[in-house]
């Protein structure tokens, strides 16, 4: 499935850019591509592996593993720092298929997979996470998801940390004036996160919308 909001050739001369992945990776872009699951793709996880070495991050959480293929780039990257990933997923299969994933990458302790609904599991987690990774607002179930995952989000980061939110341009559907409920929810998002007191931020148009925050 391609989320792309900028010129296309321009997505695949980078993807074209990028090495090749090992196996694993490749077999899990293979299967997404016949299947039509959603992936970051290897230039968004590039990005996110690159995020976590720049600042050493030590403890990531990433809301939303879906498939596990963004949670390999944030492992691999952990690894080298001697860190660990805290993961939630709602959906027992995508938990299943991600811990198997990461488990023959031999990284099964570098990480936690929460099963459970976010809004429910982020209140009980430490406060003090170097980076975590937003990757639920496709898949917000009313309006105010979105806004209420930020506004969870902030108390966990460290001052200092990085929050890294996937799909803040939702295909360019954010441009819309009566978008729907979802789009609007992510709208919101975006003009509370470049706004907020606690948060310097920054949107960039990469494959379907990345922003990345520092909290003060």
């Amino acid at each position: 499935m391609r989320y792309d909001i900028t010129n296309i050739a321009i997505e695949d001369y980078l993807l074209d850019l990028m090495p090749p992945r090992d196996e694993l990776l490749g077999k899990l872009e293979e299967r997404a591509r016949v299947q039509g699951l959603s992936l970051v793709g290897p230039v968004q996880g590039q990005f996110l592996y690159l995020q976590v070495l720049a600042m050493q991050a030590r403890k990531a959480l990433e809301i939303g593993i879906t498939t596990g293929y963004a949670a390999m780039y944030l492992l691999r990257a952990l690894e080298q720092t001697d860190g660990h990933l805290t993961a939630i997923e709602r959906h027992a299969d995508r938990v299943e298929f991600a811990s198997q994933l990461i488990g023959q990458a031999g990284l099964s302790e570098k990480v936690t997979i929460h099963h459970g609904e976010w809004a429910e599991v982020m209140p009980t987690l430490d406060h003090d996470y170097d980076l975590i990774f937003l990757d639920v607002l496709r898949s917000a179930s009313n309006e105010g998801q979105a806004l209420e995952s930020l506004e969870l989000c902030v108390p966990l980061l460290r001052s200092g940390g990085l929050l890294i939110a996937d799909n803040v341009l939702c295909s360019a559907q954010v441009l819309e004036e009566d978008a729907p409920p979802l789009v609007r929810g992510i709208q919101q998002f975006n003009r509370t996160l470049m706004n907020h007191p606690q948060l310097e931020s920054v949107i960039l148009p990469l494959r379907d919308g990345v922003a990345l925050s520092r909290k003060k």
